[in-house]
């Protein structure tokens, strides 16, 4: 995806180290990483979820494991694990260096095994894939996995009665280093209070990317036109619309990758626009390359995104 239509997600605090003789590396250089296609095809004919596309066969060996490394167009450096069965990767910038993936997991490696429990104990529990937003799931926030854990938050008066109004008074951190968003709710088994915790991190990384890049389409579509305001809400069977002067997002976009944001918006956008069809789709062509397979993502609705 281009420079300038690329959305972002946020920083937040990291664990403490382990020792460095706990890493021994198997990373390499000069491997070019599988297509996307390619990647899609062999999940699919092993029956199984696995990190998005970009496996190139270097690995972390640690603890016993060996630890795939994932390359993908992207800037972030990241741990996660593949639900059911907490199998662990690294995804990594296709430009990172071998000795910087090194460091980063000696950095972050010694927060697997927690992890790793978390996961396998939620998935004894319940074998079930779809999301349940409790200590082990796996939530999608723009394409990215983030494992979650789920705390009571400390009950006050206040806290009590907007739970009554079923209104979550909810707070959560974030470790993206090892992709952990802790979520603090009242009632940490409640599903509708996991997930609306959840979404009130989530929504605030779609929006403030959804906002500037409908800014930088409005100034393509309809100059001279501000654009209007961009909120969220639960749609059912749209991913967009716009009323009131307002342009609406579903949240049922958190999970999807940056490139459906941005056909999504774009699409929207354009119907107020007057420019001729032709000039709007060579805009769409230079902005958003994979428009395409956005499309195809919206429509297919495919699996880890459509389990949450």
């Amino acid at each position: 995806m281009s420079e300038e239509s690329r959305a972002d997600s946020q920083p937040g605090a990291v664990p403490e180290p382990p020792a460095d003789d706990a890493v021994r590396s198997d990373v390499g250089e000069g491997t070019p990483p599988a297509s996307a296609s390619e990647a899609a095809a062999a999940r699919r004919g092993a029956g199984e979820e696995a990190p998005p596309a970009g496996t190139t066969g270097e690995s972390i060996t640690f603890d016993g494991m060996d630890i795939p490394i994932v390359r993908a167009g992207m800037p972030d450096l990241f741990l996660a694990l593949r639900p059911p069965d907490a199998a662990p990767y690294i995804m990594a910038p296709r430009e990172a260096q071998p000795q910087q993936i090194i460091d980063f997991f000696a950095a972050h490696g010694a927060a697997l095994e927690g992890l790793r429990d978390d996961m396998l104990k939620r998935y004894r529990k319940s074998p079930g894939r779809k999301c349940r937003y409790q200590t082990g799931d796996v939530a999608y926030v723009l394409g990215r996995p983030f494992q979650l854990r789920v705390y009571p938050l400390a009950k006050s008066k206040g806290a009590m009665k907007q739970g009554a109004r079923m209104r979550t008074t909810s707070k959560f951190s974030l470790d993206p280093d090892i992709s952990l968003l802790t979520l603090y709710v009242v009632h940490p088994g409640n599903y509708d209070e996991g997930k609306l915790a959840f979404n009130g991190y989530a929504e605030n990384v779609l929006l403030g990317n959804a906002r500037k890049l409908a800014g930088d389409f409005a100034a393509i579509l309809t100059p001279g036109r501000a654009a209007p305001p961009v909120r969220m809400r639960a749609m059912r069977g749209r991913w967009s619309s716009g009323e009131a002067g307002a342009l609406w997002l579903s949240t049922d976009l958190i999970p999807y990758p940056p490139d459906c944001l941005v056909y999504t918006l774009w699409r929207e956008l354009e119907k107020g626009s007057d420019l001729p069809e032709a000039e709007r789709q060579a805009h769409l062509e230079r902005i958003l390359p994979g428009w395409r397979e956005a499309a195809r993502l919206l429509a297919d609705r495919p699996e880890p995104y459509s389990l949450q």
